[in-house]
């Protein structure tokens, strides 16, 4: 169904609470499952990837469909590796399109025993798991720092803990840092020396943690704020002191005349007038969720820029670069795209006379609705959001935006 998204007055004021984040909750679910005293999570996320894994830790079934969340099945991966029993672990189509094999390889080198189902590096799995010795690895960060995240998890229960060596260009790095911290929080003690991660065998220590809010889903209110004709919000959950990379957002969207302050625990967030003349040229390899809201803040301000680092986008819930490319043309917007790079082009946007199509991607639906504040639009499968932002349209509408269902004949 496509859903009518509309804003009438163009100006935002709103008091808002974001989701917990789900990059956290779906690492300490894991280490509360390799935990002997299981520590208690308090606000987890909602969301359906980390509620896909909660089922799946929680599951007495020899055979595990995570559906897309990506996140699971890396991390599954591995935990269920080192978990005494035959697991079938498998997800929907496009996670069966999604690369595993890096992760695979280096945990068979370490012991496990995984095995393709269907096609060689892709899911499903047919995993024994066993005790692991553990040892030095090699692994590729070439394609998600979801591998790297994923055998440090389990590093610490392994015999001879785990020393491991990231190979390639290092996508993503503050995610890396974020399991670490994590760890750290749970009692685990590592090093990081150039290009080498050690985790000696130690036991996670059990203690309780309450989840901070989503950084990565601020993007898109903050996105909302710069294309606004005036904007004020307040925001309640988010931690000055992240464990997130991606609260790298706050400087990224200072260019568009947003100012922040933090106050009384709450973020309070200004739109000011501002002449919109810098560079807007930047790599995103250490955030490249924060992708898609920027380029099309970028496109609803008429902005060109160069985009880069944006290696691993093709691999996500859609091929991100291609799905932007196809969705931005929808309003006139020129781009182009490469391996790692998308350009925006000089270009005169006009309202689209089709759906916009969310490409079953939750990043994409959320980032092309603020362009609701230039026109009307509409927008298919807009329910995909519940994979990581389940409160985003009721926060839209908190914002001041209108959500409609068309039925077919006046779509």
């Amino acid at each position: 169904m496509d859903f009518l998204i509309s804003h009438t007055s163009k100006s935002i004021n709103a008091d808002l609470i974001l989701p917990p984040s789900k990059s956290i909750s779906n690492r300490a679910l894991i280490i509360q499952a390799l935990c002997q005293s299981k520590p208690t999570l308090f606000n987890l996320s909602q969301s359906s990837d980390t509620q896909s894994l909660v089922q799946a830790l929680q599951t007495t079934s020899k055979t595990i469909d995570i559906g897309d969340a990506g996140t699971s099945m890396r991390f599954l991966t591995a935990y269920l590796s080192q978990q005494k029993g035959s697991y079938i672990l498998t997800g929907s189509n496009r996670m069966k399109e999604r690369p595993i094999g890096h992760l695979v390889e280096a945990l068979n080198s370490i012991g496990a025993d995984i095995n393709y189902l269907e096609k060689d590096g892709f899911p499903p799995l047919a995993i024994n798991g066993k005790t692991l010795e553990g040892g030095k690895v090699n692994i590729s960060t070439s394609v998600s720092s979801q591998f790297v995240s994923a055998l440090l998890l389990i590093a610490p229960t392994l015999k001879k803990g785990l020393s491991l060596s990231l190979e390639g260009e290092l996508l993503s790095k503050p995610y890396i840092k974020m399991t670490i911290d994590i760890m750290r929080y749970f009692g685990i003690q590592s090093s990081w020396t150039n290009n080498t991660i050690h985790v000696k065998p130690q036991n996670y220590v059990s203690k309780d943690l309450k989840v901070e809010s989503d950084w990565s889903a601020l993007v898109f209110i903050l996105q909302a704020m710069s294309i606004a004709k005036s904007a004020q919000v307040s925001i309640t959950g988010l931690s000055k002191d992240s464990w997130q990379g991606d609260s790298y957002v706050l400087s990224l969207f200072e260019k568009f005349g947003l100012q922040h302050e933090f106050k009384d625990d709450k973020l309070y967030l200004k739109k000011f007038d501002k002449n919109l003349n810098g560079d807007y040229n930047v790599n995103l390899i250490d955030t490249p969720d924060l992708a898609q809201a920027y380029c099309c803040t970028l496109s609803a301000l008429s902005k060109t820029a160069k985009i880069k680092g944006l290696n691993n986008l093709k691999l996500k819930e859609s091929h991100r670069l291609k799905s932007l490319h196809m969705e931005l043309n929808k309003i006139g917007q020129h781009s182009r795209y490469s391996e790692d790079t998308i350009q925006l082009e000089s270009s005169v946007w006009h309202t689209p006379t089709e759906s916009f199509d969310s490409h079953n991607d939750h990043r994409m639906a959320m980032c092309l609705a603020p362009f609701a504040l230039l026109f009307d639009i509409k927008i298919k499968n807009i329910e995909v959001v519940n994979k990581s932002y389940p409160s985003y349209w009721e926060d839209l509408k908190k914002m001041g935006f209108t959500i409609s269902p068309l039925t077919h004949s006046n779509s």
